[in-house]
């Protein structure tokens, strides 16, 4: 396409995009359906986590989660083409608004036979011979550790590259080594495993959601909003 054309592409994507959220506002309106929601994010322990206790009160919606691209999120921005994105990066775009919802620890998760040398903590310098298990490079948890662990001078010496974050774990917890597990991801096979706390730098991220300033907002979506503030102020509650 030349100029004129992608131009023309653009607009008419936002305009069917506009279509498509008035069509289902009338629908909410008219009681057609339980409603409808995509979320873009990759988050897969919090996003099910989240998803899971908002059907205890919306039990007809039906969800959709939207992989985290550079695609997917152009797409939200750009046209409003989903309805929310739950993310760990802040993102200043005049089509959105970022709404930081927790900031959460990120610790790094050993075996539960692993001798650390201060219980329950440990100084990323001190290790020694331990390989580390992750996500390949392309993903952003990987990146943001990778960068916190360069502010420490520390460079992990990665055995395992993964696609999937489920594995990870699984893979620790069978002794193959250790890795960065954020907070609200550490509820699985806590038997066999430890948490430790980083002490070399600030070793935290936050959660937040971004949502379109210009695109109509179903009653669902501001539902699953509302209910994602009250998820993480009972985490934060929990806490005390």
């Amino acid at each position: 396409m030349n100029e004129n054309g992608r131009f023309l592409f653009e607009r008419a994507e936002r305009i069917f995009s506009e279509v498509e959220h008035l069509e289902r506002g009338l629908e909410e309106r008219r009681g057609v359906s339980g409603g409808h929601l995509s979320i873009v994010t990759t988050l897969p322990y919090t996003f099910t986590n989240i998803v899971d206790l908002f059907f205890n009160d919306y039990p007809h919606v039906t969800c959709k989660q939207v992989p985290l691209s550079k695609e997917n999120l152009q797409q939200f921005i750009e046209n409003g083409k989903y309805d929310i994105c739950i993310t760990t990066g802040k993102i200043d775009h005049k089509n959105v608004e970022w709404v930081p919802l927790y900031e959460e620890e990120i610790f790094l998760t050993v075996p539960k036979s692993y001798n650390e040398r201060s219980a329950g903590t440990i100084d990323l310098l001190e290790i020694d011979n331990l390989s580390f298990i992750g996500l390949t490079s392309n993903y952003r948890f990987r990146q943001f550790t990778d960068h916190l662990c360069e502010s420490a001078g520390f460079t992990p010496s990665y055995q395992v590259e993964v696609e999937e974050a489920t594995t990870i774990l699984q893979l620790v917890k069978n002794g193959r080594g250790a890795a960065f597990t954020p907070e609200t991801s550490m509820n699985l096979y806590e038997d066999k495993l430890k948490h430790l706390k980083i002490v070399n730098t600030d070793f935290k991220r936050t959660i937040g959601l971004l949502k379109h300033r210009y695109f109509y907002p179903t009653k669902i979506s501001e539902a699953f909003v509302a209910h994602c503030h009250r998820y993480f102020q009972d985490i934060k509650k929990d806490k005390i």
